[in-house]
């Protein structure tokens, strides 16, 4: 078998199977340039069938339509992007408020729990000057007499 063998078995199956899918060729094979006999269509090129000026504006709004709902769909893309961006610096204030209000709850707290302390030392000493006012009250003349015998 020789080279030549293979591109003229190749030229059979095309001319055999010309037109159909998967077979020879992929797609229907082009007119030719000029009209057949009686044949209304026209061969200018420069004229177009209406169905291949329908088929123009079909695909032409198809590809505006695709542009615009594109456009549409990044600026709606951008406005999420921004009103999430203003929700994110929203609860970032939020926090920082908060930080601040546990910041002075902290010091309150601190202050608070000194009071209790002085407070407590306080109530404490008064509590011995009471029991050294009671033992000395109920001591009479006469016990410290006696005590000092």
């Amino acid at each position: 078998m020789d080279p030549g063998d293979f591109d003229r078995s190749r030229r059979r199956i095309s001319r055999g199977f010309q037109g159909l899918p998967g077979r020879g060729e992929l797609w229907f094979s082009p007119r030719p340039a000029s009209g057949f006999p009686g044949d209304r269509r026209s061969t200018d090129v420069q004229e177009t069938s209406p169905l291949l000026e329908d088929l123009r504006r079909r695909l032409t709004r198809a590809f505006q339509w695709a542009m615009q709902r594109r456009a549409s769909r990044r600026a709606q893309e951008a406005a999420a992007a921004a009103l999430e961006e203003q929700s994110r610096e929203r609860v970032e204030v939020a926090l920082a408020g908060l930080r601040a209000e546990l910041v002075e709850m902290h010091f309150q707290n601190h202050q608070l729990a000194r009071t209790l302390l002085d407070l407590n030392m306080k109530v404490q000493q008064l509590k011995k000057e009471c029991e050294l006012g009671f033992t000395s009250d109920s001591q009479s003349p006469k016990d410290n007499a006696a005590n000092s015998e």
